[in-house]
């Protein structure tokens, strides 16, 4: 009898979950991630997931949305404050705070967002995170 362990059940379900997103982005947000080679959009990805995640995100949709907004407004856009205020309200929730995104948020609240960091550097601090130990690519 082969018996599959509970971390082993959860990564390759991750796995799974990681390359649908990464297809997400590649599809419909072709224009921001084109130029990366796949292996890093994948780490940049997986790192999106794990910080969606940290604020609370758990299904699917969610998480891509999240995702989305890490590549195309900014890679901390979470951290402005009436941004962090709304995604902090674990009284709503997680599609309520998506659309709370699209129907609450100001203008000005986003532009702010746009710059939190430097996208580049940001990115490739977590690429330098992420990338193979061995330094093999």
């Amino acid at each position: 009898m082969l018996l599959i362990s509970q971390s082993q059940r959860r990564d390759s379900g991750f796995s799974a979950f990681l390359t649908r997103i990464v297809r997400h982005m590649n599809l419909h947000y072709w224009q921001d991630v084109a130029m990366l080679p796949q292996d890093i959009l994948q780490r940049r990805c997986a790192h999106c997931i794990e910080v969606a995640r940290a604020n609370g995100f758990t299904y699917e949709r969610s998480i891509a949305v999240f995702t989305a907004n890490m590549f195309r407004i900014n890679p901390k856009f979470y951290e402005q404050p009436a941004i962090a205020q709304l995604l902090a309200d674990r009284n709503r929730d997680e599609t309520e705070r998506l659309v709370g995104l699209v129907r609450e948020i100001k203008p000005r609240a986003w532009d702010e967002a746009e710059r939190m960091v430097d996208a580049e550097a940001y990115w490739l601090e977590v690429d330098a995170k992420t990338a193979d130990p061995r330094g093999e690519e």
